[in-house]
């Protein structure tokens, strides 16, 4: 049986720069195999890119499970946001669990399945919206943390996962939301921290009308400048105050909110909405028995059925600023 050696897992190294991470990677594979090693040290980069950005760390050996539990989720998001591909993903993970088994840090390693990012049928099918219950409980957390603590910026964050579960848009979206988005014919346009800033027109609904009046009168009465984001923050420091906001409350409920999960909850409702049924997440169908269900339901003949959920998602697709049908398995099901 090979003996396990302590081997000094990472160091004082930046590894974000890529002389860094290829002599990481050239220690790592053993085979010494130049296109695993060239997977192996793009992959090491992108970790180290996202622990520096988001928890200022530059040396992973510091990185814990909960970390790579959110870059796992960061990673879903692109595939989701059609950024990058489900395979592209799943070797990078691939590439980190080999870094990690060299170096013997299990606690680290990161399961592509448990993160709905895993090749295979079984992904486009795993429901991860977030429940009303659990959506109105971290809600009243932070009206409850605004009204004892007095501090605005916990109302500012309510306001913002009610714009993601009400209108579909994105963390930084709603971060940079000011309430002038919405025009009087009830249109509302969503350019600010987009892909690209690329511009996406959305129908208000009236709840979405009354959510924005208040937004603006809130913006007004507390003297924001810009957006939702306390004119002394960056976005930088917004998105570290709402995340660790967010793992407090996790931590306290047991639970596992993530902002994300509201992007999927408004796709699930608008489809419900347009189908008058449950997405194949919710309802258990897939592929043709899918339809049937759309079919029975509406009292339409398969045809029609099909082109109901073709439509469906087709605008589900525009409002969350993908363009394309296929990203809708993300949060649909097919």
């Amino acid at each position: 049986m090979k003996e396990k050696v302590k081997r000094n897992f990472v160091g004082e190294k930046n590894l974000s720069r890529k002389a860094a991470s290829f002599n990481l990677a050239k220690e790592v594979v053993e085979s010494g195999n130049q296109e695993s090693i060239s997977k192996t040290a793009m992959a090491v980069r992108q970790l180290a890119n996202f622990a520096n950005e988001k928890y200022d760390l530059k040396n992973l050996v510091k990185l814990n499970a909960e970390n790579m539990a959110d870059f796992a989720e960061h990673l879903s998001e692109r595939v989701e946001n059609g950024e990058i591909s489900r395979g592209h993903a799943t070797n990078i993970i691939s590439s980190l669990n080999s870094v990690f088994d060299y170096y013997y840090r299990d606690d680290l390693k990161i399961s592509a399945k448990d993160f709905g990012i895993n090749r295979g049928e079984r992904f486009n099918n795993i429901d991860k919206s977030v429940s009303n219950e659990t959506h109105d409980k971290f809600s009243d957390f932070l009206t409850e943390q605004y009204i004892e603590k007095g501090d605005i910026r916990y109302e500012a964050l309510r306001l913002q996962i009610e714009l993601q579960r009400e209108a579909g848009l994105r963390f930084k979206e709603s971060a940079l939301f000011n309430g002038y988005e919405l025009h009087r014919d009830g249109s509302l346009d969503i350019e600010k921290g987009t892909k690209g800033g690329q511009l996406r027109t959305l129908h208000a609904t009236d709840s979405v009308k009354e959510l924005v009046k208040y937004v603006k009168d809130f913006r007004k009465e507390y003297g924001l400048s810009k957006s939702l984001i306390p004119d002394q923050y960056d976005f930088k420091k917004w998105r570290d105050f709402a995340y660790n906001t967010v793992k407090t409350f996790n931590n306290e409920n047991n639970a596992s909110y993530n902002f994300h999960a509201n992007r999927h909850s408004y796709a699930q409702q608008k489809y419900h909405n347009l189908t008058n049924t449950l997405p194949p997440v919710k309802s258990g169908y897939t592929k043709q028995d899918q339809i049937k269900y759309i079919a029975e339901k509406n009292n339409i003949g398969m045809e029609q059925a099909k082109e109901l959920d073709y439509n469906a998602r087709m605008q589900i697709s525009e409002e969350l600023g993908h363009h394309r049908l296929d990203v809708t398995n993300y949060y649909l099901g097919k």
